[in-house]
């Protein structure tokens, strides 16, 4: 099993009982298909770009889930045929890195001496140095 999430929208005509119930769907809809529902995390009503099947707002909720990868397609499939849903994308979560004891590499160790200042007569004579009326 695999972690995915999916972001669908809800028809905005309805009302804030009919999204929950929406919700629950879908939630079955992935119990149905092998999975188990994760987080469901409700964003709201919000403008859509463009209109969708003549609405023009929508509620968007995004759902982590499990899910075998071979289950995908019939998920998308039944979400498709949901006519409280809208639009919908499932996206794969990338995969958590595993910690692993590794050493850091040995710090790098200054070989060479460090640069020392120059000697006072080396050093050239600038403007602000010299004395009134002393040339260079």
């Amino acid at each position: 099993m695999r972690d995915y999430e999916v972001l669908y929208i809800v028809r905005a005509d309805i009302d804030d009982d009919k999204v929950q119930d929406a919700v629950k769907r879908v939630n079955t809809l992935i119990e149905r298909s092998g999975g188990a529902a994760d987080r469901t995390n409700l964003w709201g009503k919000r403008k859509l770009a463009y209109e969708v099947k003549h609405q023009k707002d929508g509620s968007y909720v995004l759902q982590d889930f499990q899910l075998d990868p071979n289950r995908v397609p019939e998920l998308e499939a039944s979400l498709k045929i949901t006519e409280e849903v809208l639009r919908h994308l499932i996206v794969r979560k990338p995969e958590k890195p595993v910690a692993t004891a590794v050493t850091p590499p040995p710090a790098e160790v200054a070989t060479q001496p460090l640069a020392q200042e120059p000697d006072e007569a080396a050093r050239p004579v600038r403007r602000a140095d010299r004395e009134d009326g002393e040339e260079a």
